[in-house]
């Protein structure tokens, strides 16, 4: 039943408890305005240990479908080459158009022959 201090004569009590959790948060609080022979309040902290902590929720992988409500069909590993190619490419070219050392060709000076 709620009253208002107005509707009590006399001197009243007040008591204000808090309840705390775990990690010192507040969860409820409670407020108690009663006659008394004194007029005094008085705050209570009660802290409930008691309350566990509820597991966490294990939650699954979403499934993703066609828009048809087929599973997406996977698409088979990549070779080396198939995934590297546009690196190894241009190293061949390189070594393709590159110059060779001065190998069998003609040579300069030197030599006596017919001029």
């Amino acid at each position: 039943m709620l009253t208002s201090q107005g509707s009590i004569k006399g001197p009243i009590s007040e008591e204000i408890t808090l309840y705390l959790s775990s990690d010192n948060t507040v969860y409820h609080i409670s407020y108690v305005v009663k006659p008394s022979s004194t007029a005094d309040t008085t705050v209570k902290v009660v802290t409930d240990r008691s309350i566990p902590k509820a597991p966490e929720p294990v939650l699954a992988a979403p499934v993703v479908v066609n828009p048809d409500g087929q599973p997406p069909v996977q698409e088979p590993e990549k070779t080396f080459i198939q995934k590297y190619w546009i690196y190894i490419l241009p190293i061949i070219f390189i070594l393709l158009t590159s110059g060779g050392a001065g190998g069998g060709g003609q040579q300069e000076g030197g030599g006596g022959g017919n001029e």
